[in-house]
């Protein structure tokens, strides 16, 4: 049987030289997401604003956001930036937390990585995903914390159950020191490895404000290969086979949403 996982960077953080605003972004990435049906969602910049403008609420119908409350409030964290949504009815948390990444290396708290292990409610199959956000700067120290960022997540993979799914905005690009540690630690990367991939970019120009109508509009599609890209999906290697479809969503629509284009994984379990 088929699972479907998606993971999007929502432009939450803003930009300030662009907008700060959500203004329809919200009911765009609801649109989105329900032409596509995830499984599974991973967000990045998931921020306060985001929230108040109204996304969980367009979400409730099909999706339910993970209750990872217990370690966030440990950390003294007023939001959680990286939230994972699921399909209450198809797929049952069993296990599920939060690891906030290196406190030097983070702004907001917005850097770490929320998982869960879930169970497919008609079949008992048990699978384990990772919703993260990596360290953003350039420079040796910061490639040095994404390094770490991805030592925390194959820290989680020695816990968790396969089959092992890691996704988000890594801000590094494929052939980086941070995704070659992932992929040295026993990872693949779900773009090379999938039966049937997608060879694009996922980041590219804001959108437009139309300050009047107050819509986001006119955002252009990303350019160039998957190389370029820093939103990505890795799987154990061990399940490699089981990957049958990568794609980046590059609908009018999903490039309105934000700088970052969602990326789906259709994967059997």
């Amino acid at each position: 049987m088929n699972i479907r996982l998606m993971s999007h960077n929502v432009w939450g953080m803003y930009a300030p030289d662009v907008v700060k605003e959500v203004a329809n972004r919200a009911e765009l990435m609801a649109r989105v997401y329900t032409a596509c049906i995830p499984d599974v969602i991973g967000m990045q910049e998931f921020s306060q604003d985001i929230r108040a403008h109204g996304l969980p609420g367009l979400l409730a119908p099909t999706w339910r956001e993970l209750d990872v409350s217990a370690d966030t409030a440990a950390y003294g964290m007023k939001n959680l930036y990286t939230p994972i949504y699921y399909r209450p009815g198809i797929l049952s948390p069993l296990r599920a937390g939060f690891v906030l990444f290196d406190r030097s290396f983070n702004n907001s708290d917005s850097k770490g990585v929320t998982w869960a292990v879930f169970c497919r409610e008609a079949d008992g199959a048990v699978f384990s995903v990772c919703n993260t956000h990596y360290w953003w700067k350039s420079g040796p120290e910061h490639d040095a914390a994404r390094v770490e960022n991805s030592r925390v997540i194959l820290g989680l993979l020695r816990e968790l159950p396969a089959p092992f799914f890691v996704m988000g905005d890594l801000n590094c690009r494929a052939g980086s020191a941070a995704c070659r540690t992932l992929l040295e630690g026993g990872l693949c990367d779900a773009q090379a490895s999938a039966a049937q991939s997608m060879d694009s970019n996922t980041h590219h120009a804001y959108p437009d404000y139309d300050p009047v109508r107050r819509e986001f509009f006119g955002a252009p599609q990303p350019t160039g290969g998957y190389r370029l890209a820093i939103d990505h999906l890795f799987a154990d290697a061990a399940h490699a086979g089981a990957l049958r479809r990568f794609g980046v969503v590059t609908t009018p629509d999903a490039c309105n949403t934000s700088d970052h284009c969602p990326i789906w994984l259709d994967a059997d379990i």
